[in-house]
């Protein structure tokens, strides 16, 4: 049953305009950006605006942050020069979020997941932290995700606590 719920409302997000509204700052696209992440996630939020992802575009000389190969792994999103998906933004990790942002659907993380939504894995940070970026060190995930980690560390489910069984 669970299961034909969220057929139903994959079908039905398109009707219903789900993360359709226009947002100040960002233009009609998939992304919704950090700061509509903060609003349900104001302490997350506060770590990354203080992390060099943050930071990442601005990093860049003016030439390099309209290089698409530059743009790739310094942007949120590399084809959309909205200053508001500047850097390196939760969607980098998660997945774009016009379809999985809702409140409603954050607290199903079968709907969630169903909608796009990723945990943060070596495999993402490896499309931009690899042989090709220039970095003077090797990528280390475990050692590089102690500096940034947010929520609860990966592996943990996410979604309401199991309730406990009766003894």
């Amino acid at each position: 049953m669970k299961r034909l719920l969220v057929v139903l409302t994959l079908a039905a997000l398109p009707l219903f305009g789900v993360g359709a509204a226009a947002r100040e700052g960002v233009q009609e696209s998939e992304y919704v950006g950090a700061a509509h992440c903060a609003g349900c996630h104001p302490a997350e939020y506060d770590a990354w605006k203080a992390s060099p992802h943050a930071r990442a575009l601005e990093g860049l000389s003016a030439t390099e942050q309209k290089d698409a190969r530059c743009r790739q792994c310094h942007t949120t999103s590399p084809d959309d020069a909205d200053p508001a998906l500047a850097g390196v933004q939760c969607e980098a990790c998660h997945g774009r979020g016009r379809y999985y942002s809702a409140r409603w659907v954050m607290k199903d993380p079968e709907l969630r997941g169903a909608l796009f939504y990723e945990r943060g894995k070596a495999d993402t940070c490896k499309r931009c932290h690899n042989d090709m970026s220039p970095s003077l060190t090797p990528f280390e995930f475990d050692k590089k995700m102690a500096l940034i980690r947010h929520g609860p560390p990966v592996g943990t489910p996410v979604g309401p606590p199991t309730p406990e069984k009766p003894k």
